[in-house]
């Protein structure tokens, strides 16, 4: 196995390969164990891993921008537990990719200490059966976690997805995203919690789900739910789930486009906004690359 293309070029690099790890950054690995220190930019790579837990520590006032990015050739389960420590800044990156039709199967937990900071961006662009489970658990004051995730479905793709926000802490703030596409006879299946518990009051816990059917027999089903036990606390969800809505396709056409235009108007609407929120730009040009040709392969535009 080797480095894929666009890491190559790349300091800060750890591989997870088959049943080697391999560590060509300056941050310490012992065994399935990540120590994460001081600040930059940090480059986890999965591919075929045998060992299915991974634990991956920020130390305090750490400020990290990691990209973790899964390739899988044959069924892999994936086990990881992030320790965020006080005051850190975990911003994360990661995406699900493969050349294979194949299961994967990710569990995340994350504990978040006092002020510490939680940005997950993840992409789910994979063939396949998917399940991904992901526990965030806000454990102490000003603890803060964004989640954002595009997932786009085809074929005969299965993805199954459970988000649980835990607000374990007073004054504590958590805001889920999900941007859902589905054609042919893919099935999206999502059910999205937060819970806040009695005592910890001005907390915030927000929920956005939108999803579009760009097929008759795609499916997209979000269960959003709110576990609320305390009065004065912020707290929100919805789902917007349908098919291309005809009227702004009329309106788009009328405007000059052509039908496939317009579609592939639309779907960048979905697309767009995250891709542009990836900051490394060689991983932005493979994610771009791996989107378009999901696209192009379903025959959606």
């Amino acid at each position: 196995m080797k480095v894929p293309n666009y890491l190559e070029a790349k300091d800060n690099v750890i591989l997870f390969q088959g049943n080697t790890v391999t560590n060509h950054s300056k941050q310490k690995v012992t065994g399935t164990e990540v120590l994460l220190d001081g600040s930059g930019t940090v480059f986890l790579y999965l591919e075929d891993y045998s060992q299915n837990e991974i634990h991956i520590k920020v130390s305090e006032h750490s400020q990290i921008e990691l990209y973790m990015i899964y390739k899988s050739s044959k069924p892999c389960a994936y086990d990881i537990h992030f320790q965020v420590n006080s005051f850190a800044v975990l911003n994360i990156f990661s995406a699900t990719r493969n050349i294979e039709v194949t299961t994967l199967d990710i569990h995340r937990t994350f504990h978040l200490g006092s002020q510490a900071v939680l940005n997950s961006t993840k992409a789910l662009i994979n063939m396949g059966t998917t399940s991904l489970v992901d526990e965030v658990h806000l454990d102490s004051e000003l603890a803060q976690a964004n989640l954002d995730l595009l997932n786009i479905g085809a074929y005969n793709d299965v993805f199954t997805v459970k988000q649980d926000v835990y607000h374990n802490a007073k004054s504590t703030l958590s805001n889920i995203t999900n941007s859902l596409i589905s054609h042919a006879n893919a099935v999206l299946d999502y059910s999205v919690s937060g819970r806040i518990f009695k005592g910890n009051e001005f907390s915030s816990c927000k929920q956005q789900n939108k999803g579009i059917i760009l097929d008759e027999a795609g499916v997209i089903q979000v269960l959003p739910k709110l576990y609320i036990d305390e009065y004065n606390v912020e707290a929100s969800h919805g789902a917007a789930i349908g098919q291309m809505d005809e009227e702004q396709m009329y309106y788009l056409q009328s405007r000059g486009l052509t039908e496939s235009e317009a579609r592939s108007l639309i779907i960048s609407g979905y697309t767009k906004p995250f891709v542009s929120a990836i900051q490394d730009e060689d991983i932005k040009q493979m994610i771009e690359r791996q989107i378009l040709k999901r696209i192009n392969e379903a025959n959606i535009i």
